[in-house]
């Protein structure tokens, strides 16, 4: 036996028709995939940008927090720097 022969009910114009407009749906995603992918590098590119924003802001507020700390303490950086010298000796 052979094969199933496929049975098709349009008219050559349909068909040619309906593979026309395919053709126009699969350049349309195209262009839209391109864009999606280009949007996505630049989010990527975004949110390096904001990691490294928000690590400088914490950085400086921990700074901010123990400057805090020393004025309440009444320690200065030198007094600081001795007993960090002390802890690795």
């Amino acid at each position: 036996m052979r094969g199933k022969r496929r049975v098709v009910e349009l008219t050559t114009e349909e068909v040619k028709a309906q593979i026309a407009s395919t053709e126009e749906q699969i350049t349309k995603l195209t262009d839209e995939l391109k864009t999606l992918k280009l949007q996505k590098k630049n989010l990527s590119k975004d949110l390096v940008a904001a990691e490294k924003k928000e690590a400088a802001v914490k950085e400086e507020q921990s700074m901010k927090d123990l400057a805090k700390l020393l004025r309440e303490k009444g320690l200065s950086v030198e007094d600081v720097r001795n007993m960090l010298d002390k802890e690795l000796k």
